[in-house]
């Protein structure tokens, strides 16, 4: 039978060494289970956080911007993918001064400015957005620790400048800043979104599910009334017209006048909005809707037509136009050619402002007042761009008499060419005035269209609109201001403008800065396509819109219609000489003596340093010996004798140029 161990059989220091081991695994575990207890109970729901934000990602997905195409689908402004370049300091770590520098020389930047981006105490940070895919295949082939490149979505003008202001465009972030671009930004842009990716060992974002449903964030796409075409055709007669003129600028707007849908918005200087930074303001700016200038002599039209649908006037009438000079109020108003007794439709033709303004007095002020705001003088169209002014249409209690003729022939009041495309455009479409539009309609990405609806109201009674159109017609008819626009084979019914610009250091009028303009539809019996072209402060001495805006009204007519496959009217001797005259440069201003301009009627015949004699009837030496004597410089256009003189008769300025025109006898 074994002996029990007796206790002093284990060795005290034994015993020691058993409980010190005791203890420590005690005291081990009961730290485990303090630190347990710390991450799982009381730090357990931010460690899962932590634990997340390692592996899954909540990725801002940015809307696609939609595309905007002109009225026959043609792209016009589309979003395309592109690589950008983007940084984690952290990877990059003591790297940075190697990469800055190798970088550098991918991306043609400073090393020193990325070397700062790369030591900054960051996880993210952009390099360079929209890069090249040459530069963005060096920096993939490269494999820099903490360098990537990322697809973001750029804006593309695949035509370039053309439509420019129209369009304008869309800047890094894909915010509309200009044009169409701006207006209708909050349905191009769509909407961004955030969805929830996990990260794989490589820090790549995948989608479990296949990631959200793009039609969500996607944004709209707009169709224009714009026809890409006649876009052309627009900007290539402006072009010639203000490069062959000197001119400081220009502005086509080209509408359908039934629908009141815009064809063509056209200004000079333009830009390539692909690239916005490089152009100045000036360039960017849409002129046919923002400008506002004096209409000049085809205000004429809705003075007239006013006229007529008050029944004061008839087209047998005869004014007596004075001989070209006629005192209203203590001011003196002059005709460019002195004319004698006209009826409506030659005041009209030959531009009389004498003649407008005896018709003007007859109307009274509250009726053309009444008149010029159905027809939207003074309001903005409504037009779907930014930037539209009202324009600047006194109220009549603040019209003079000297007022109601001035703005009964185009001066005291400011206008955009969008409006003078409206207010002739209801005279084209039988009286009834339409919202001009650039937008046919929205689409949004599931299918549903919106399509634009413009607002329409009676302006003018079908008769006034008839009988206005007859009278215009004859304006660009053989001894008419607008010959030069007539279009072979087709009824051309416009008028020309020629304003003195305000100058607006000096007050009044300026006596060498002009704006030429013309205004007509086509075909005058079924208009199809109608044009207001501005040319804004042509040089030279030739300055009428006869002569300078009417001939680019004539050359983007003639290739509109050819492409829309308009038929000619019904051979005429009317319509088809009417445009033979139109093909040949003036070889001097005596053969458009009929062109029209708009001395100020502000000027009172006070004494000045000199007077400027009659030189109707002189022969050219005759004329320079009278300027001599009078202390004026002649400018001499054509031979035989003197027709017509700019200005007439009267006090001027010591040394004051005067324009002479000669015919020959006979």
């Amino acid at each position: 039978m074994p002996h029990p161990v007796r206790r002093d059989a284990v060795p005290r220091w034994a015993r020691w060494r058993i409980l010190g081991a005791i203890g420590i695994l005690g005291a081990v575990l009961m730290a485990v289970l303090a630190r347990a207890y710390r991450l799982q109970i009381e730090q357990g729901a931010d460690l899962a956080a932590m634990a997340e934000d390692q592996y899954l990602a909540q990725v801002r997905l940015p809307a696609r911007r939609g595309t905007i195409v002109d009225r026959n689908g043609q792209v016009l402004a589309v979003s395309v993918d592109v690589d950008s370049i983007h940084a984690n300091p952290r990877e990059v770590g003591s790297r940075a001064k190697v990469v800055a520098a190798e970088l550098s020389k991918i991306l043609g930047l400073r090393a020193t400015a990325l070397e700062a981006k790369l030591r900054e105490r960051r996880h993210f940070v952009w390099i360079e957005r929209r890069v090249t895919d040459e530069e963005a295949r060096l920096v993939r082939a490269a494999k820099w620790p903490g360098i990537y490149t990322v697809k973001e979505s750029r804006r593309f003008y695949p035509n370039g400048d053309l439509a420019a202001t129209a369009l304008g465009f869309a800047g890094m972030d894909s915010v509309g800043l200009e044009g169409v671009e701006r207006a209708l930004d909050r349905q191009l842009r769509g909407s961004a979104e955030e969805a929830a990716a996990i990260r794989d060992a490589h820090g790549r974002e995948l989608y479990p599910l296949g990631g959200p449903d793009p039609a969500t964030r996607a944004g709209h796409d707009v169709r224009l009334t714009i026809d890409r075409q006649i876009q052309h055709f627009a900007e290539t007669a402006l072009r010639e017209a203000v490069t062959a003129h000197r001119a400081q600028s220009g502005w086509i707007v080209v509408t359908d006048p039934k629908s009141g849908e815009v064809l063509a918005l056209a200004s000079s200087p333009t830009y390539d909005p692909n690239q916005p930074e490089t152009a100045a303001p000036a360039a960017r700016r849409n002129r046919a809707v923002t400008d506002l200038f004096e209409p000049g002599s085809t205000a004429k039209v809705f003075s007239i037509g006013a006229a007529l649908e008050a029944g004061v006037v008839s087209e047998s009438e005869r004014f007596f136009c004075e001989n070209g000079s006629y005192r209203v109020g203590g001011h003196t108003i002059r005709d460019t050619h002195p004319e004698g007794w006209l009826d409506l439709t030659s005041v009209m033709a030959k531009s009389s402002n004498v003649g407008t303004a005896k018709i003007a007095s007859r109307l009274g002020r509250e009726r053309l007042h009444a008149t010029l705001e159905r027809l939207g003088f003074g309001s903005r169209t409504g037009v779907e761009l930014p930037g539209e002014p009202r324009g600047v249409l006194p109220p009549p209690a603040r019209w003079s008499e000297i007022a109601l003729a001035n703005i009964a022939f185009g001066q005291g009041f400011s206008t955009t060419a969008l409006q003078l495309a409206g207010a002739l455009g209801a005279v084209a479409n039988g009286g009834v005035w339409t919202t001009p539009h650039v937008v046919r309609e929205v689409r949004d990405p599931r299918g549903a269209v919106a399509r634009a609806t413009p607002e329409r109201r009676r302006a003018l009674s079908p008769d006034t609109a008839r009988r206005l159109t007859a009278i215009l017609e004859r304006v660009t008819r053989p001894g008419g201001t607008g010959v030069r626009a007539a279009v072979a084979g087709y009824g051309v019914a416009g008028k020309t403008g020629t304003a003195q610009k305000v100058d607006p250091v000096a007050g009044g009028y300026s006596d060498d800065k002009w704006i030429a303009s013309f205004i007509g539809f086509v075909p005058a019996s079924a208009p199809r396509l109608l044009a207001v072209v501005v040319i804004d402060e042509p040089q030279g001495d030739l300055h009428y819109g006869g002569l300078i805006a009417a001939p680019a009204f004539r050359a983007l007519a003639e290739q509109s219609l050819k492409y829309l496959g308009v038929p000619p009217d019904a051979p005429t001797t009317a319509n088809f000489l009417a445009a033979a005259p139109a093909a040949k440069a003036p070889s001097s201003i005596a053969s458009a003596l009929l062109e029209e301009a708009e001395p100020s009627p502000s000027r009172t015949d006070t004494p000045g340093h000199t007077a400027v004699p009659d030189f109707t009837g002189m022969s050219v030496p005759e004329a320079i010996e009278a300027a001599r004597q009078a202390g004026v410089r002649p400018a001499l256009e054509g031979t035989g004798r003197a027709v017509g003189q700019s200005p007439g008769p009267g006090p001027a300025a010591d040394g004051a140029r005067v324009r002479i025109q000669f015919e020959p006898p006979g």
